[in-house]
């Protein structure tokens, strides 16, 4: 029997496979802004004062007489930096000729020609060293299977390399020139030394270009701007020239500014890069003490603006760090029902100031509820009241103490004195717009609302209606049903608005009609409704086919002559008048 209580010891060691070199060439995506991006790395690292990129137009034989030759492009990157003293390190997975100070500074890997294993190059180097200030010139054409191991690459002397020292990477691309500039100037934008394209010098900006506010932290330097429009994962850390998206915070204040930051490197060893690319971060204890040392000089800039608004949180957070911000204002955004068509996109209201009898909406009503909340407010003098529910300014004591609206309960009362929710009324069935049977007019119509005060008490409040809707939100008009109490003094075109605000959401099917389109016919629907419920349904049948004859027929009429028109169905009478005469 064997005994498996005790295992013996054994100890393992990380190593890297003979098979990962088969996979270098999967590393990089290859693409020019990749090659120049870390081409230019490595300019920089070597001591370089400048970069200049060549293109050369190359052609080759297609095979066919009949056909001209494919234009090719040779593209060289030289520099006159220190130049690499043994080629070796090209192909040393891992190994780079760096110093040891650089790389414990920037991490460097050693990896940076990668990007071109799957296209090939050529490399041309004379190295600076203290025995020679300019060392023998050498160059090295390197294919796939060098970079993958299958093959040795020819080391080959080279009297044109560059001089007194430096280097040179030569590629073909299948890339037009203008695209190669595109990634050049790209790859150019934040780099520290001058980069220069077929005799022209591209264009440098400073990373932290436009900040109001800038500090340094353990080797960067942060930059804060004011309301600076930030795309989505939108690089905010700059590595020498490599831009890269880590996660900085943005802070948004209550009805002001935006404030964001960006980073610059300066000298960071504690920053760490996904390698070999480098265009992610490390997600470790340095990024998130970078982080919010980044929010903490964003409540800095912000200190300095005596509007800055902070949500609570961020009023808080800067008070435990010594930093004092401004409280926003006692102003809100005053509350507007919610309207039923999506697309129609309405200004809100500016935030207005917020006075001790302030009514703060904290729930969400549908549009059908909300239109009728609305005008009951309106009808009594308090749709000034009321104000929207803004979660950022919970803590400030101002705001705490002001009371909120919970719930909306609404009952109808009919003529009988009965009084019912309005969920519960008694309403007929509807199949369709015009036809449909419409209910008798409520009595009355009174909506409760829930108000929730300091201290987590709470009242009700009852506002006397003279509207309300049944029927389910964003329904078409068959199944809107409005109830307007008898001694209302609505109107038909009044009615049908509010019916449009609450139910109108046109269908985006591939078969339906336009958005322009199917509003019409709501409208007209919608006034059909309205009219034959608070006028009559003579009244309506006239408004309806008045408004047929003016979309269908009128455009028919010649302008300024008369037309009569008499209908008993099945017959229709149609009388030209003379046409009109011009005057004398």
């Amino acid at each position: 029997m064997t005994n498996n209580a005790n295992p013996p010891a054994a100890t393992i060691r990380a190593r890297v496979h003979q098979s990962a070199l088969k996979r270098v060439t999967k590393f990089w995506a290859s693409r020019p802004i990749e090659i120049f991006l870390e081409a230019l790395q490595n300019s920089r690292r070597a001591g370089a004062t400048r970069v200049h990129i060549a293109v050369e137009t190359l052609t080759e034989p297609s095979g066919h007489a009949s056909e001209p030759p494919e234009p090719r492009l040779a593209v060289t990157v030289t520099d006159d930096g220190a130049g690499i003293e043994d080629p070796a390190v090209l192909l040393s997975f891992g190994e780079n000729g760096w110093n040891d100070d650089l790389v414990a500074r920037e991490d460097a890997a050693g990896m940076g020609i990668l990007s071109l294993a799957h296209r090939g190059c050529r490399i041309s180097s004379r190295a600076c060293t203290s025995d020679s200030p300019a060392g023998q010139g050498w160059f090295v054409d390197l294919e796939p299977e060098h970079f993958t191991g299958r093959s040795d690459a020819l080391v080959r002397s080279d009297d044109g390399a560059p001089y007194p020292s430096g280097t040179a990477i030569r590629f073909e691309a299948a890339e037009s020139a203008d695209m190669i500039r595109a990634a050049l100037a790209s790859a150019a934008r934040h780099y520290p030394l001058p980069v220069t394209f077929e005799g022209e010098t591209l264009e440098r900006r400073a990373f932290l270009d436009g900040a109001v506010h800038a500090e340094a932290w353990n080797g960067l330097a942060f930059g804060v701007y004011r309301d600076r429009r930030q795309g989505y994962m939108e690089p905010d850390l700059n590595f020498f020239g490599l831009t890269v998206p880590v996660g900085l915070p943005m802070v948004d204040t209550v009805h002001g500014a935006n404030w964001s930051v960006r980073a610059d490197v300066v000298d960071c060893p504690g920053l760490e890069l996904v390698l070999p690319a480098r265009r992610e971060a490390v997600e470790n204890g340095f990024l998130a003490g970078m982080r919010e040392a980044a929010r903490l000089a964003i409540y800095r800039a912000m200190a300095a603006d005596s509007e800055s608004r902070p949500a609570f949180a961020d009023w808080t957070r800067a008070r435990d760090a010594g930093i004092h911000l401004v409280p926003p204002p006692r102003v809100l955004r005053p509350w507007r029902p919610a309207i039923a068509d999506i697309d129609d996109w309405r200004e809100p209201p500016k935030p207005a100031p917020a006075g001790p009898d302030a009514l703060v909406i904290d729930c969400d009503p549908e549009p059908p509820e909300a239109q009728a909340l609305w005008r009951a407010a309106e009808r009594v003098g308090m749709a000034e009241r009321l104000f929207e529910a803004d979660t950022r300014l919970e803590g400030y004591e101002w705001y705490d103490r002001l009371d909120r609206v919970t719930g909306i309960d609404t009952q109808v009362t009919d003529d009988d004195g009965k009084t019912w929710p309005l969920r519960d009324f008694p309403a007929p069935e509807r199949k369709d717009a015009a036809g449909a049977p419409l209910p008798q007019r409520p009595a009355a119509i009174r909506m409760t609302l829930s108000v929730t005060t300091p201290g987590d008490r709470t009242r009700t409040l009852h506002l006397p209606a003279d509207l309300a809707f049944v029927g389910e939100a964003w329904s078409w008009i068959g199944d809107a049903l409005p109830l307007v109490t008898r001694d209302s003094t609505l109107e038909p075109c009044r009615l049908a608005e509010l019916l449009r605000l609450s139910f109108f959401s046109p269908s985006d099917d591939a078969d339906a009609d336009s958005w322009s389109t199917q509003a019409q016919r709501f409208d007209e629907d919608a006034l059909h409704v309205a009219t034959r419920l608070l006028h009559s349904e003579d009244s309506a049948l006239e408004l309806s086919i008045t408004e047929t004859v003016r979309r269908e027929i009128l455009h028919l009429v010649p302008n300024g002559r008369k037309v009569e028109i008499s209908i008993r169905r099945p017959d229709v009478r149609v009388v030209l008048g003379d046409p009109a005469q011009p005057a004398a």
